[in-house]
């Protein structure tokens, strides 16, 4: 073999800087899922404490031994678990999926204006809404008791009754639904219904044999992701489940790992609780995989015989309207006028305007500013969601294009599944495996209870940002890179100054939303945080909750809250109007660059895919500039 040969063929066995690159992600991918996973698993069935460090940690089933034994307890868990969770998921999925009709397939008037009042409590931290919702409960002094008082019968709602749990939840959730249904309504076709209504089917009919069959993919993929967020979600049990005497397995955890006085955590046996509910949710995920992979054949849109319908509501509208009326001031009104009452008063008193006159004063609201504990918590909170955004959102895109621009074959299919997985990780258990993993490693790498560990542990939620990259890179043609490829640039460097602008903009706006998901996050540093380390989420609790001692301070708990939901609310749309900001300056220079000096790979890329021009043109110019070298 000659030396040019040779040369030849180390080049082409030899790794490519991209290939390095996507190596490195999924690398990084592989630490955040499958290592936390592992540890819990291990420690299942190597305990009774921590796997590794313990001299009496041994190889045994005894965990599951013990769960077993306690049978009882473990059937009371799952069955009022599945009761929590089954329960507000269909509650939660009926209120969206009437939402969402009203405002997508209706003629009701203010769909506009109802689309927004829908999304207000997504906006709001979870552990805020759950207060909120408390305080609206009270016996005594809540909003909603106080208005129900006033009707006949004498009704007042018990706060802690496993039903008002239940439907606490599901008002809760009913936004994430909401919001992934819209689309779903959006893209069906209403010919097919015109069709069965024109055959004399009626209105229940045509929804029982036309519409649920076609947006049945759709709707599994949404109830089962709002079944795993909601058996992850750990604000409601703690807030209320406490009281109620209720078990559900996100409290049950915590009660594990949260050992009283005198009392050893149960690492062992919590691990083993999650052993079993990861496998549950992971059933979950396989048979919406299974039951959605022929979703194509329902597909509905077709080019231009495509046309969305109108329903009109005629005599339903007025009954419609105070339905979503009752939903609104259930969800935003009366449980933030909970959180400002209770701000302003001393202690817990029923509303009135003597009270509102006497007793009512502004003093938590400086207090919180004045608190330097308040200001430390906001800065470690969006440390950690801007670092766990970036982390995710950097690697995620490099797998993402990396797995896309691939030839398909077993192993690309099997990470992009497995970067596909962490949404069927609820966030209980994704805490309590990272706690148990930086408790195992921290004698060689100690990161327990740092904002690293938090920033690690948020990160997890990758799938997010690996699909949106995913779906992004499949929108952008290959010729561009292929030009790149010509004019003499790596794969690396035709992916950095190619593509990486054109997937910018998807890449900031996933970003932006696991930002707004970090600020908001309570679960995963409930379990992690220390009093050195915790977000401001945690230090609301601690504010909130009469356990925290010297810390419990109710009108200042209040007051934060208000203020950390104003603050999520200005950031969160303060990036938008960036984004805004910055798709101007681009439609602007697109303008400039057309006027000035028209480009022909630029022109031929517009007419093949006019809304691809603006991201065409950049290319455009990025390939020239790659052309001159």
């Amino acid at each position: 073999m000659s030396t040019v040969e040779r040369t030849t063929k180390a080049r082409r066995t030899r790794p490519t800087g991209m290939t390095v690159a996507t190596a490195i992600a999924g690398a990084v991918i592989f630490l955040l899922l499958a290592i936390p996973l592992a540890v819990q698993v291990i420690t299942a069935f190597r305990g009774p404490f921590l796997p590794f460090g313990v001299s009496t940690a041994r190889w045994s089933t005894e965990n599951f031994v013990t769960l077993w034994g306690l049978r009882e307890d473990f059937w009371d868990v799952l069955g009022s678990t599945a009761v929590f969770v089954g329960g507000s998921t269909v509650l939660s999925l009926l209120m969206a999926f009437g939402l969402a009709w009203v405002t997508v397939r209706t003629d009701a008037p203010f769909r506009r204006m109802i689309s927004l009042l829908v999304i207000v409590p997504f906006i709001v931290p979870p552990i805020v809404k759950a207060q909120a919702y408390l305080l609206m409960l009270s016996p005594e002094s809540g909003v909603l008791n106080q208005l129900l008082r006033l009707l006949p019968g004498d009704l007042v709602i018990d706060p802690y009754a496993f039903s008002t749990m239940v439907f606490i939840q599901s008002l809760t959730n009913v936004t994430f639904p909401y919001l992934m249904i819209v689309p779903i309504l959006t893209g069906m076709d209403g010919s097919l219904e015109e069709s069965a209504r024109v055959s004399g089917a009626s209105w229940g009919q045509t929804l029982r044999r036309v519409t649920l069959p076609m947006l049945w993919p759709g709707l599994l993929g949404v109830t089962v992701l709002t079944f795993i967020l909601g058996l992850g979600s750990l604000e409601v049990p703690l807030l209320f489940g406490q009281e109620s005497g209720k078990d559900i397995f996100a409290l049950k955890l915590w009660t594990l790992i949260s050992a009283g006085a005198g009392e050893l955590p149960q690492y062992g046996l919590a691990a083993a609780w999650g052993c079993v509910f990861l496998v549950i949710t992971t059933i979950a995920f396989v048979i919406y995989l299974r039951a959605t992979r022929d979703a194509e054949r329902r597909a509905s849109i077709s080019g231009k015989g495509f046309r969305p319908t109108t329903m009109k509501l005629g005599g339903w509208r007025a009954p419609v309207l105070v339905a979503i009326f009752v939903f609104v001031l259930l969800t935003a009104v009366l449980p933030l006028f909970a959180l400002f009452w209770s701000a302003i008063t001393p202690y817990p008193i029923a509303f009135s305007f003597t009270a509102l006159v006497e007793q009512t004063h502004f003093s938590a609201f400086g207090e919180v500013l004045g608190d330097g504990e308040f200001w430390a918590s906001l800065g470690r909170t969006l440390i950690i969601a801007g670092g766990s955004a970036t982390i995710a959102c950097g690697a995620a895109t490099v797998l993402a294009y990396g797995i896309a621009r691939s030839r398909a074959n077993g192993w690309t299919k099997s990470m992009d599944l497995f970067a596909s997985s962490s949404v069927a990780i609820p966030a209980v258990i994704a805490g309590f495996a990272m706690f148990l993993t930086f408790m195992v490693i921290n004698p060689v790498i100690p990161l327990a209870g740092t904002i690293a560990a938090l920033v690690i542990a948020y990160s997890y939620r990758v799938s997010i940002a690996y699909r949106a990259g995913y779906s992004a890179t499949l929108q952008i043609r290959k010729e561009l890179e292929e030009a790149a490829l010509i004019s003499g640039a790596s794969r690396l460097e035709g992916f950095r100054r190619i593509v990486t602008p054109l997937l910018a903009p998807t890449v900031f706006a996933v970003w932006i939303q696991m930002f707004i998901l970090g600020t908001n996050e309570f679960t995963l540093p409930a379990f992690l945080a220390t009093p050195e380390s915790r977000p401001l989420s945690v230090y609301m609790y601690a504010l909130i909750n009469p356990r925290s001692a010297q810390l419990y301070a109710p009108d200042q708990g209040a007051a934060m809250a208000l203020i950390f939901t104003l603050l999520v609310f200005l950031i969160g749309y303060g990036l938008q109007w960036l984004v805004s900001l910055r798709a101007i300056g681009r439609a602007s220079r697109r303008a400039r660059i057309g006027q000035v000096a028209p480009d022909p790979l630029a022109a031929s890329a517009s007419a093949a895919a006019a809304p691809a021009a603006e991201t065409r043109a950049v290319a455009a110019q990025q390939v020239k500039e790659l052309s001159r070298r």
